[in-house]
């Protein structure tokens, strides 16, 4: 393992094989982690099967808008010179720079799984999974720019969702070789994965020999056997069909019982048809099956919500809270759990946490100034009325929480299945 080039923004790190005719160069997805001891995207699994692998590393969520990535991508280039195949790789985050980055890396080849063309509002308006840190980062024209890209991406994307959009935005930039495959969610390497086709997907495309055609055939044979399928298709059900949707959530379940995106999902269900124990016994399953990951602990938090056990529900938030302190949102977050245990001095302390973590965003202030407001006009009878209509915001504005992701299935060695 040897850096090729370092900065407090940037690592590139290198991890030949025994074989360096055949490269991977791989880029983080979202909430993969803050700084640099950390592994790499698919980092196990590429040691594993043998591939050399240069993983580029950003300090944190900013897609990569950094003004040394030419020289970083330089490094790359040096270091895979000479070789027969050069791959980038990379999932949502990870995939908008593989496709960004693979002519600056030298790349023969690009995989981009659920990419975004830009999280920037002014380039991607319907854009809001990412909110903070849209508003939050700098774009800059040479990273974020129109794309240009000799090769062909295989790009892999849900058409049903923002990731279809974000699919036609590259297309309009770029040649591409799409791969839409319907309700497979956010990301795609999360399915894939599940029926067993992610790493063929990646050796496939490595080596240039992979057949679009045949692969959407493989995934319409081997989609009912996934949750992640299932599950996507009950989230996708119209309000007038409620039954149906959680009878395909329930399927999913009993498809795939540790599937972590179907089991969230079905709480979800449970909990909108009044069903709050049987919610927060599944996601207490869920909690204990993945070790208390943040993820499934937002869902059991909002679950708790739900149910009015408020107490229980700020309980997990500082749990979360502690994990990942740097979140703007999910301060926002702890801030309405606070508010509905009626601890409203909490709230306004977790809302003044959210503004100074995200001094630019404009809807924090808002946020702080309505606990203010009703704190001191109509508290404490307004509480629930208040808590009603700030979880709508909550929910468009969260980078992450309820419904954003869950791990798919107990962790093993894979290519990636990062969102």
């Amino acid at each position: 393992m040897q850096d090729l080039f370092r900065t407090d923004n940037v690592v590139v790190r290198s991890i030949p094989a025994s074989d360096t005719t055949r490269w991977v160069v791989t880029f983080d997805h979202y909430s993969i982690g803050h700084g640099f001891e950390r592994s790499g995207f698919g980092e196990a699994f590429l040691q594993a099967v043998g591939l050399s692998a240069i993983h580029v590393m950003g300090v944190r969520e900013d897609w990569y808008q950094y003004p040394e990535m030419p020289e970083a991508m330089e490094a790359v280039r040096k270091a895979v010179a000479g070789a027969d195949r050069v791959l980038t790789y990379g999932s949502s985050m990870g995939g908008y720079a593989a496709i960004r980055f693979a002519d600056a890396a030298g790349a023969h080849a690009v995989l981009a799984i659920s990419p975004q063309y830009s999280i920037d509002p002014a380039k991607a308006p319907f854009e809001d999974r990412w909110l903070p840190d849209s508003r939050r980062i700098a774009w800059l024209p040479e990273v974020d720019g129109p794309i240009s890209c000799s090769v062909w991406p295989v790009v892999v994307f849900d058409p049903t969702g923002n990731d279809g959009r974000h699919a036609a935005l590259i297309a309009g930039d770029i040649t591409l070789e799409p791969l839409p495959l319907r309700h497979v969610a956010h990301p795609a390497t999360t399915f894939l994965a599940e029926i067993g086709l992610l790493q063929p997907l990646l050796f496939e495309t490595l080596s240039g020999e992979i057949d679009i055609a045949d692969v959407r055939q493989r995934t319409r044979r081997l989609r009912r056997t996934s949750g992640v399928y299932i599950s996507t298709l009950a989230a996708a059900q119209p309000p007038h069909r409620p039954r149906l949707a959680l009878a395909l959530a329930e399927r999913a379940v009993a498809v795939s019982p540790n599937n972590g995106i179907a089991m969230a999902n079905l709480a979800k269900l449970l909990s909108r048809d009044g069903r709050h124990e049987d919610a927060i016994r599944l996601l207490e399953d869920l909690v204990a099956l993945y070790s208390r990951d943040t993820t499934c602990l937002i869902h059991y938090a909002d679950s708790l919500l739900a149910a009015g056990r408020y107490a229980e529900a700020v309980a997990i938030g500082r749990e979360v809270l502690e994990a990942l302190p740097h979140y703007a949102h999910l301060h926002s977050w702890a801030a309405l759990q606070l508010w509905c245990a009626d601890d409203y001095q909490g709230a306004i302390a977790a809302a003044e946490r959210a503004v100074a973590l995200a001094p630019g965003d404009d809807q924090y202030p808002r946020l702080l100034a309505a606990y203010r407001r009703e704190t001191r006009v109509r508290a404490p009878q307004s509480s629930q009325g208040l808590a009603g209509r700030l979880t709508g915001w909550w929910r468009r504005v969260s980078g992450m929480g309820a419904g954003q992701s869950a791990p798919a299935a107990r962790p093993s060695p894979s290519p990636g299945t990062g969102s």
